[in-house]
């Protein structure tokens, strides 16, 4: 019997993706918070945030993820 376990864990946005890149990377808050838990929905426990400004450079915005954790919770 084999009883280790698998731990999904997902970076939806990465750290330097942008949408020219690829139209379906998240960007804001509310599409990173919409991929993440449809990663959850399908077996992913662990998600690695990374957030974006409004020009989809990065950014550590405190505001940003507090929303994006925000959303993710509701």
């Amino acid at each position: 019997m084999n009883s280790s376990k698998t731990i999904i864990t997902v970076a939806t946005t990465g750290a330097w993706p942008t949408k020219a890149n690829n139209p379906n990377v998240p960007m804001t808050p509310e599409e990173i918070a919409e991929d993440v838990y449809a990663c959850w929905k399908a077996g992913a426990a662990v998600a690695h945030l990374h957030m974006r400004d409004d020009e989809g450079k990065g950014t550590m915005d405190k505001d940003r993820f507090a929303k994006t954790v925000e959303l993710l919770r509701a």
